[in-house]
């Protein structure tokens, strides 16, 4: 009885293990596509010395549309696998929702809204646009945050670095010496970077 219980006991843990590595794997996936993403902008605004915002708008309104396209397939699967074990993260629906609502509402106030009332006030337009990109990315990932703790009951602690040092590097980005923009794009990946290092090692310490 007690072998019958411990087996029992092992393969629940194991069946914890499946899930918890899903998940995080599910959500480095979507970190690292979103750094790639990132990476290719600065590849293809790097022959104009101000990129245009029409090249700027076009890119990151595809750039989202993919994004979410893969984020649902990579959901969807999770979802299955998660279903397999009789288990699920809440209504995948409203779930999904409030990813997106977090990029669009991040969207709107760092491309639009941040850089309109720097201007205003009389800062630089590159550093205002800068301040944008790296507002826009602090809010979205935070969004994601929120949602992963309402729907999934999950504090995603590797999701931190993602949001937080950007939202920080903005406090800096009067004082830099390089190119605002630059100075952005390296502020971001350095936080994405981290977060995908951070699920990966989650990852392995759960299959311990």
């Amino acid at each position: 009885m007690e072998q019958n219980i411990f087996e029992l006991k092992e393969a629940i843990e194991r069946v914890e293990e499946k899930l918890i590595s899903a998940r995080k794997i599910h959500t480095a996936i979507q970190f690292q596509t979103w750094l790639v993403v990132m990476i290719l902008y600065y590849i293809i605004i790097s022959p104009f010395n101000k990129p245009p915002w029409q090249i700027t708008a076009i890119y990151w309104t595809l750039a989202l549309a993919v994004f979410g396209y893969i984020s649902m397939k990579v959901l969807r699967r999770m979802k299955n696998l998660l279903k397999g074990y009789g288990r699920d993260i809440g209504d995948s629906r409203y779930f999904g929702l409030s990813m997106t609502l977090s990029w669009i509402a991040g969207a709107v106030i760092g491309w639009m809204i941040v850089p309109s009332l720097l201007m205003q006030s009389g800062v630089e337009e590159i550093s205002a646009i800068a301040t944008g990109f790296l507002s826009f990315i602090s809010i979205s990932v935070f969004g994601m945050f929120l949602t992963f703790m309402y729907f999934a009951k999950s504090f995603e602690k590797e999701m931190i670095p993602a949001y937080a040092i950007p939202a920080l590097s903005i406090l800096l980005i009067g004082r830099i010496a390089m190119e605002s923009m630059v100075y952005a794009g390296f502020s971001i990946g350095l936080g994405y970077s981290f977060t995908v290092l951070l699920y990966l090692y989650t990852t392995f310490k759960a299959l311990r």
